[in-house]
C-alpha cells in the first residue's frame, strides 16, 4: 500500500500563542531575535484599552475592495481567529523600510478563503490596476497594480503601490492562503516604478511565507507555561521607562513580553547570534527600546547616533551557566568573533569582527562586557556593553566615529546600566 503524501499546507487551526511560536521558529532559523514577533496577548489588550479607529478605503472600481491587505485592527477584533504579527529585518534592523511586516491568521480553511480570497478570475482581471483613497482624510488616491504572485501556498496575490503625480507612497504587498493559515505581508519600497523593481522584495516575501508554512507543518508549535519569573513584562517595561539616557532623554520602548525561546541550536563559542542567545533564554521576560538619537560635533562633522537597550529578567530558578555569562565571556576573551547576520540573498550568514577593542565598564555586577569593533565599510565603531546583576541583565548598543575614542560613549552607557540596577534594587549574586 502506497504511503500517503505528506501535506503541503497545515490543516490544524492555530491559537495566538502557537502562531507566535511559528514566527519565533522562522526567525530563529534566520539567526534573528525572536522578539521581532509581537506578543499577541499584549497587542490585543492594548487594542482593547486604546482602540484605534480602523482605516477605511474607497476602491475604484469598487469590486477591487476584495484585494485589500488587512489592517491590524481588523485582525485584532476577531478573537475567534488566531493572530500573530511581527517583522523580518532584511538589512538594517532599525530601518522600517528594510523590514517585511507580516501578519498570520488561522481559522478553518473555508472561512479564510471567504474572508481573504473572495473574488473571481474576472474580477482579478478587471482589477489589474485600481485606486485606493483613505476615507475621511485629504490623502491623495494611491494607484495599486496587480503583479505576478509567487508560487506558494494554495492561493496568493500580490500588489504594488505606484507613485503618481499626487501620491509618492510606494510599497509591495503579498497575501498567501495555505490551508488553515493566511499570511499577509507588506514592505515599504522607495522609488518603486515597475514590477521589476518589486521583484526582489516579492522574492524575499515568498521566502518568508514558505518558511512560515514549513514551520507550521514540520515543527508543530508546542506552547507550555513559562516558569516563574523575577519580574513581569509590565514591571520590566516600567523599570526601563523610569531611567534617563544620555542628555536626560527618555526611552521609546516596545511592549514587554515573555521569551518563547524556540530552539535554534546551542550558543557557539566566539559567535554573536541573537537567534541562539534568545533561544537559550526561554521563560525570561524581555523589553527593548531606544533612547532618541543625540547629536555630537566631531571636529567639523555632526554625528548622530541612537542608543538601543535590551533588558532581560531571568526565571527565578534559572540554572547556571547563564546565557548572558556565556556571551560576556566570549566578548571579553575571543580574539575574533563571528556575528550571525541575515541578508536578502541568504537565510543566514556570518560577518567577522577583527578590529576589536575592549573597553572599561564601571558597573558593579556579577558579569560584564564592553567591546567596540570597527565596521569595515561604514567607518564607525559598533559598541556593545552589557551587565548582569542577579537575575537582571542589561545590554546596550550604539555606533561611534572611528576617529574618536569610544570609551566616553561606553561610560555614558555604563551610567544607564547603573541607574537601572539601582532602581531595580537587584542584589549581586542573586541566583
Amino acid at each position: 500500500m502506497a504511503a500517503e503524501p505528506e501535506p503541503t499546507v497545515p490543516s490544524k487551526v492555530f491559537t495566538d500563542q502557537e502562531l507566535m511560536a511559528v514566527g519565533y521558529a522562522m526567525l530563529g532559523e534566520r539567526g534573528l531575535n525572536p522578539n521581532f514577533v509581537d506578543d499577541s496577548q499584549i497587542t490585543r489588550t492594548s487594542f482593547d484599552t486604546h482602540p484605534i479607529s480602523p482605516l477605511q478605503y474607497t476602491m475604484q472600481p469598487a469590486e477591487c475592495s476584495a484585494f485589500h491587505l488587512p489592517t491590524s485592527d481588523e485582525a485584532l477584533k476577531d478573537l475567534s481567529v488566531g493572530f500573530a504579527m511581527g517583522a523580518v529585518p532584511l538589512l538594517d534592523e532599525t530601518d522600517p523600510t528594510s523590514q517585511i511586516r507580516f501578519t498570520i491568521r488561522s481559522a478553518e480553511a473555508g472561512r479564510l478563503a471567504v474572508a481573504d480570497f473572495d473574488y473571481t478570475d474576472e474580477i482579478l482581471s478587471r482589477c489589474a490596476q485600481f485606486t485606493a483613497t483613505e476615507v475621511g482624510t485629504d490623502a491623495a488616491p494611491q494607484t495599486l497594480m496587480m503583479i505576478t504572485p509567487p508560487s506558494v501556498g494554495d492561493r496568493s496575490y500580490a500588489l504594488m503601490g505606484r507613485p503618481d503625480a499626487q501620491s509618492g507612497a510606494t510599497g509591495v504587498g503579498l497575501r498567501v492562503l495555505a490551508g488553515t493559515i493566511s499570511i499577509s505581508m507588506f514592505r515599504a519600497v522607495p522609488s518603486l516604478k515597475s514590477e521589476a523593481d518589486a521583484k526582489p522584495t516579492l522574492d524575499a516575501m515568498a521566502g518568508v511565507a514558505k518558511e512560515l508554512i514549513h514551520q507550521s507543518l514540520k515543527h508543530p508549535p508546542v506552547v507550555t507555561p513559562p516558569p516563574a519569573n523575577a519580574m513581569s513584562p509590565q514591571q520590566l517595561t516600567d523599570l526601563l521607562q523610569s531611567v534617563s539616557g544620555p542628555g536626560g532623554k527618555k526611552v521609546d520602548t516596545a511592549a514587554g513580553t515573555v521569551v518563547d525561546g524556540t530552539s535554534v541550536g546551542p550558543m557557539e563559542k566566539c559567535t554573536y547570534s541573537d537567534g541562539t542567545y534568545y533561544s537559550a533564554l526561554r521563560g525570561s521576560t524581555w523589553v527593548g527600546g531606544e533612547f532618541p538619537a543625540s547629536m555630537t560635533t566631531m571636529g567639523s562633522t555632526l554625528f548622530i547616533a541612537g542608543l538601543t537597550v535590551n533588558l532581560v529578567s531571568m526565571p527565578t530558578g534559572a540554572a547556571q551557566p547563564y546565557p548572558f555569562d556565556k556571551r560576556a565571556a566570549d566578548l571579553r576573551d575571543c580574539p575574533v568573533i563571528q556575528e550571525q547576520v541575515f541578508s536578502d540573498t541568504a537565510s543566514s550568514s556570518t560577518s567577522q569582527w577583527t578590529s576589536i577593542r575592549r573597553l572599561g565598564l564601571d558597573v558593579a555586577a556579577d558579569s560584564t562586557y564592553a567591546i567596540a569593533h570597527e565596521h569595515p565599510d561604514s567607518g564607525v565603531w559598533h559598541l556593545f556593553v552589557g551587565a548582569r546583576k542577579g537575575t537582571l541583565s542589561v545590554e546596550l548598543a550604539t555606533i561611534w566615529p572611528v576617529g574618536s575614542d569610544p570609551q566616553p560613549r561606553a561610560d555614558e552607557m555604563a551610567a544607564v546600566i547603573n541607574e537601572l540596577f539601582a532602581k531595580a534594587g537587584q542584589p549581586a549574586g542573586g541566583t
